[in-house]
């Protein structure tokens, strides 16, 4: 699959400890190529084996590649004494094994890698691998940007760092794709891989552990009862009327209800709320006391605590922020 796109061929046989020895090595790289590998390659290692890595290409500093960016892509044959330890290194590493096997110690736990795994960290955190066996054929993805914790911690909560890509059949296409926006000259290059890139995450996010689903009948009553929610917010609404509404003891209904949408019902009625004060605070002059009451909180300590909490920041705050000139 890889030998459509520009790779660079590197066959090595060498150890180190951070990216000095690198440069002290006699090799010939740029300050853009050292500027780029150094994030990576802060590290502790013993490169045996050989290589075919993406090269450097120069990308616009926008806003796209901020969000989510591609650092380093290289397809490995490592051979037996092949490792790398690192420790606190600003990126985020995707390996695929795809022959062979590894050793992955993170989090204080170790993952033996066959054929077909997949497993997705946080440099940051200290991590090693390495060759488990005569040999260990391997893609390494190495990404960054500040959208990628945000995948990452919804990733992380099906408990697994470790997967079978069988679990995520689109994830070759995906990197095909990332890799061809990349190489492919565009002055819209960075938009196309930040895109192709995001598409992989939530792939990978969604290759996770199912949620418990909610039987059809349960689902229809309680789309009624949310409908009924969205329509009668600012009321006084009792979670022991919606519960009765919905044919559902309260213990029940909070558990099918979170199940479905994610929220216990009383924080999605409070998440409605604070969606039409939001509104009303950047769409019109009312004081907060009278945006808290349309909204359905007559209590403005109480609705200025919520919205706090929610949005980290002020009603006043946020009216300055983001209310329409």
């Amino acid at each position: 699959m890889f030998e459509q796109f520009p790779m660079i061929h590197y066959e090595f046989s060498f150890e180190g400890d951070g990216i000095e020895d690198l440069r002290n090595s006699g090799k010939e790289l740029s300050e853009s190529h050292m500027n780029t590998v150094s994030p990576i390659l802060e590290a502790d290692y013993m490169l045996r084996g050989y290589a075919d890595v993406l090269p450097y290409i120069p990308l616009p500093e926008d806003v796209f590649y901020l969000d989510m960016h591609l650092q380093s892509f290289s397809h490995m044959y490592s051979l037996p004494d092949y490792y790398t330890k690192r420790t606190s290194v600003s990126s985020y590493l995707l390996i695929h094994t795809v022959h062979g096997s590894g050793l992955l110690e993170y989090e204080e736990k170790t993952y033996r890698l066959q054929e077909g795994d997949l497993f997705w960290i946080d440099c940051r955190n200290p991590h090693t691998y390495r060759t488990d066996g005569p040999f260990w054929e391997h893609t390494d993805i190495h990404i960054g940007g500040e959208g990628i914790p945000a995948f990452y911690e919804e990733y992380k909560k099906s408990g697994q760092c470790v997967r079978q890509i069988s679990l995520n059949p689109d994830f070759m296409n995906d990197l095909e794709s990332i890799l061809e926006a990349y190489v492919t000259p565009d002055p819209r290059r960075t938009l196309k891989a930040s895109h192709a890139l995001r598409t992989m995450l939530v792939h990978l996010v969604l290759s996770g552990t199912s949620p418990e689903r909610v039987s059809d009948k349960s689902s229809r009553s309680l789309h009624k009862i949310i409908s009924y929610m969205h329509e009668h917010f600012p009321e006084p609404l009792s979670m022991d009327e919606l519960a009765r509404q919905a044919g559902f003891s309260k213990y029940h209904f909070s558990r099918e209800f979170r199940k479905l949408t994610g929220f216990p019902p009383n924080e999605y009625l409070i998440r409605l709320r604070l969606e039409e004060a939001k509104n009303l605070l950047i769409n019109t002059d009312l004081p907060v006391s009278r945006v808290a009451e349309y909204a359905g909180i007559e209590n403005e300590a109480y609705f200025s605590r919520l919205f706090h909490q929610r949005m980290h920041m002020t009603p006043g705050t946020y009216r300055k922020q983001f209310a329409q000139p």
